[in-house]
């Protein structure tokens, strides 16, 4: 038998097998955050069956045979893993910053550090904030309140990032960025970089996430949420929005391979618009309309609606109401 039929053979075994563990409530296994943290682990199987299917050793199979199942077995064991018990303890990326003298220099300026932590004080007459995240490779919260704008924190290296605090007039806004430091891949048992952000409950948010292949898990609901806009190639997203400061708040999710999870406040009305190839999608509470839009029934009589647009490749979109 060919080793290319073998492989592909143990392949579809394997997915055949999760999906029916999986529909008899065995176990819960998760798809999405599998694919997207071991995707290279794939593509090493696929490029090792190429190899050895061209391979006239008598041995070819046998070996092919053995890495597929190490593979699958490792993958099996991490996709069956709660998300906070799983790769994380594998793998992880740290950022190393070479600037560490804590002075207010050009990428900190109008910022602070108060002990460990990094503070953008607020500003008299602040109507309006915008908050720009932009990295990867870390967990980025925000629940907590704060009487300063933005106060960070940090879990691992927290020199490997940089905030700045720019006032316009009634607006203020804050660039909280990785540096562009070294990097380097690591395995253990560390958990990995974490940036939790509180902020101040007085001004509007826009709230902007551009992220390569970290998390993000933000608690919403206390703050005045005038739009959020998500960004990742291989990210997981989770969003819990509150009730709008105005008539609308406008949602966008512009994803690679990611998992995006929203939740909204049933009060509120809320459309869902989707653009996707291969993604999956859960809208809970939500009907469909002739136009391809999802719609809770409050829509059209609610006054204050959130719209969400959703755009992704390979992504699993969750959307549910509170």
């Amino acid at each position: 038998m060919k080793t290319e039929k073998l492989v592909w053979g143990l392949i579809l075994i394997f997915i055949g097998g999760v999906f029916l563990l999986e529909s008899f409530d065995v176990i819960d296994f998760y798809w999405w955050r599998s694919i997207r943290m071991f995707w290279p682990v794939i593509l090493i199987l696929f490029g090792v069956n190429m190899l050895f299917s061209r391979s006239d050793a008598a041995a070819s199979p046998y070996v092919a045979v053995v890495i597929t199942v190490l593979v699958l077995g490792f993958i099996a064991y991490q996709g069956s893993m709660p998300p906070d018990r799983s790769a994380n303890r594998w793998f992880n990326y740290q950022y190393e910053d070479h600037d560490d003298d804590h002075d207010d220099d050009n990428d900190r300026r109008n910022s602070k550090w108060e002990g460990d932590n990094m503070i953008a004080p607020l500003n008299a007459g602040i109507t309006h904030a915008e908050l720009n995240i932009r990295g990867g490779a870390t967990s980025y919260r925000i629940s907590d309140t704060t009487s300063d704008l933005v106060d960070a924190s940090f879990k691992g290296s927290k020199n490997g990032y940089t905030l700045t605090n720019t006032p316009k007039d009634s607006l203020q806004i804050v660039n909280f960025n990785m540096t562009s430091g070294s990097k380097r891949f690591f395995h253990g048992d560390n958990e990995g970089n974490e940036a939790r952000l509180r902020l101040n409950t007085r001004p509007i948010w826009d709230i902007n996430v551009n992220v390569g292949a970290g998390e993000s898990k933000f608690d919403l609901s206390a703050f005045r949420v005038g739009s959020l806009d998500l960004h990742g190639g291989a990210a997981s997203f989770e969003a819990k929005l509150g009730v709008p400061p105005e008539t609308i708040t406008r949602v966008t999710a512009n994803t690679g391979m990611a998992e995006v999870k929203l939740k909204v406040p049933a009060s509120v009305g809320c459309q869902v618009r989707v653009k996707s190839g291969l993604s999956s999608s859960d809208f809970e509470g939500f009907t469909k309309q002739p136009d391809g839009t999802f719609v809770t029934s409050n829509f059209k009589t609610a006054a204050k609606t959130i719209i969400i647009d959703l755009k992704g490749g390979l992504s699993d979109f969750n959307v549910s109401r509170y």
